[in-house]
């Protein structure tokens, strides 16, 4: 029977049948080292099998006098540390992410139940609407006003104002794409607005 080594080498572990010899001896025990932190069974079997896979690609690098077990278990030990720091991170970022939504949310009832928010919000929408008007051109601004706020109809317009339909549709088309970019964050009340 083969005394047990507190150290084994690179040379220990040479050939193939000697590294899958020594896979089997130390695979569990790896395991139980990783599990014991990062406590999910398939993490420290991947784990360790990955540490003893990088040990046996990279083997020739080493130095001859290198502690193999040192070495695996040194690399399961980073391997959960990294996987407890990502974990970490996501958590962390759950969590954040959570009291986001969490804000959101309130935010979101905050607003439909409190009448007086509608108020602010709705006098924020007509000063961006009178300010975006103010920019247009004289004959785009006075058709939409005639159009939308004093609800004449295009042909009224047209008459009133001496041009065709199709010019009183133009203008009224580009005051509702000045006043969309300008109300983009509006957009579900604007859209109550101009219909």
């Amino acid at each position: 029977m083969e005394k047990y080594r507190t150290k084994i080498t690179p040379f220990d572990v040479e050939s193939e049948t000697n590294f899958g010899r020594f896979y089997n001896n130390y695979f569990d025990r790896f395991v139980r080292y990783a599990y014991y932190y990062v406590n999910d069974l398939p993490t420290a079997e991947d784990m360790t099998h990955d540490a003893l896979l990088y040990y046996w690609e990279n083997k020739r690098r080493l130095p001859a006098d290198t502690d193999v077990l040192g070495y695996i278990l040194l690399s399961v030990k980073n391997k959960c540390l990294n996987y407890l720091k990502h974990l970490q991170i996501e958590i962390e970022y759950g969590k954040n992410y959570t009291e986001l939504y969490d804000w959101e949310i309130a935010t979101r009832i905050q607003t439909l139940e409190d009448a007086s928010y509608s108020a602010i919000f709705s006098k924020d929408i007509t000063r961006i609407v009178m300010k975006a008007l103010d920019e247009l051109p004289e004959q785009t601004r006075e058709i939409f006003v005639l159009n939308r706020l004093r609800n004449k109809s295009r042909k009224e317009i047209a008459e009133s104002l001496g041009v065709s339909q199709q010019k009183v549709d133009y203008h009224i088309h580009k005051a509702n794409d000045c006043l969309s970019r300008k109300l983009k964050d509006y957009i579900p009340l604007l859209l109550l607005f101009l219909n």
